[in-house]
């Protein structure tokens, strides 16, 4: 029975050596994937610099922030002027030159994550613009920037760049006031739709925001039961875009749109508006389903603009004609195609418009 209970005590002693060996593979493998993917997401500078900073920085949101942003108190956030090609003015701009040189033609673009791509629309339309005469293009996007933040932004830092226009891109999740926020430790914040499913409530979901690959997940798992809820078109389900199709928001959007027309007007400035659709509705539209309906964030938008006599561009048509060619990498955000159909645009709106001339 002694020699018979000594087996067992080893077998069982084994058993749990090597149970223990697999968990700490399994960690080991876990942190390399996660250390691996964050170089993939954010390079490695910025992974380096995350590991050299407190567990009580930054964690990691949809926004990939990185450290790339810091508190402020009225606009929630903005672009960290310490990080590499960020400069005083809180953009991804060399340093602005002022009073703006003569003869210069500087044309600021006022918007998100759609605008902010480095090979986007915005660097197209600043190689096709510059072949005509001396223009400088100013990328002022700030991923995650609603419309009330990029009016309050352009008021606090961006109104002294002297810009002759002002491009304000409309993306239909525009109309909160926040979508994203920061506190003073520079944690993510949402709105209140986001914060629902997306808040720490408890050790796990902490230790949850601290990853990237189950934040994505996370991400990934939300979204996709979103879909599956009842709702009769895409984007009922989807916090961020349902409010494009309520009415009430939209009066504080033509406040943001008044303030900005008489802004640009007293600086004797150029105003026009870029509006992009949400992929969902160019697929709802070919359905031919409630197609008035599809299209209502459009139609207030551009009767607004008429109503402030404001130039808008709506690509909305343009997108549908090309619907066959992948424009969108997300439903949002654009691809290669989309930004140079997008530029090509712009840049016969802004001659139809009388928006910008072929001289000095």
């Amino acid at each position: 029975m002694r020699n018979r209970g000594h087996h067992f005590e080893k077998t069982a002693g084994r058993y749990c050596f090597v149970g223990l060996a697999n968990v700490v593979m399994l960690v080991v493998l876990f942190l390399l994937a996660e250390v691996f993917y964050r170089v993939h997401r954010d390079g490695v500078e910025t992974v380096m610099l995350n590991l050299r900073t407190s567990l009580d920085t930054v964690p990691y949101s949809n926004l990939g922030t990185g450290n790339w942003v810091i508190y402020d108190e009225q606009l929630g956030y903005r672009l960290n002027p310490e990080k590499p090609g960020i400069n005083s003015l809180s953009i991804r701009h060399g340093n602005i030159v002022t009073p703006k040189p003569h003869g210069l033609y500087r044309v600021l673009v006022l918007g998100d994550s759609i605008p902010w791509d480095k090979e986007g629309f915005v660097s197209d339309i600043d190689e096709i613009l510059g072949k005509e005469r001396p223009v400088e293009v100013i990328n002022a996007a700030v991923p995650g920037y609603t419309a009330y933040q990029e009016l309050l932004f352009f008021k606090r830092f961006l109104g002294q760049t002297e810009p002759d226009l002002v491009i304000w891109t409309y993306c239909l999740n525009d109309n909160h006031q926040f979508l994203h926020r920061f506190d003073e430790k520079a944690r993510m914040l949402l709105t209140d739709e986001a914060l629902n499913s997306l808040k720490s409530t408890s050790t796990f979901d902490k230790f949850v925001s601290r990853s990237y690959i189950l934040s994505d997940l996370k991400l990934r798992l939300l979204a996709r039961r979103n879909q599956h809820q009842e709702c009769k078109f895409p984007w009922e389900c989807v916090p961020d875009f349902n409010i494009a199709w309520k009415d009430e928001p939209w009066s504080r959007y033509e406040a943001y749109l008044s303030e900005m027309k008489h802004l640009t007007t007293q600086m004797q400035s150029r105003l026009a508006i870029l509006v992009f659709p949400y992929e969902p509705q160019l697929e709802e539209y070919d359905r031919g389903r409630e197609t008035e309906y599809v299209l209502k964030p459009q139609r207030r938008i551009n009767a607004l603009c008429e109503k402030y006599d404001v130039p808008c561009l709506d690509v909305f048509p343009a997108f549908y004609k090309r619907n066959s060619v992948k424009l969108f990498r997300d439903g949002i955000h654009l691809t290669r195609e989309g930004h140079q159909l997008t530029a090509s645009l712009i840049d016969t709106f802004l001659h139809e418009n009388n928006l910008i001339s072929s001289s000095p």
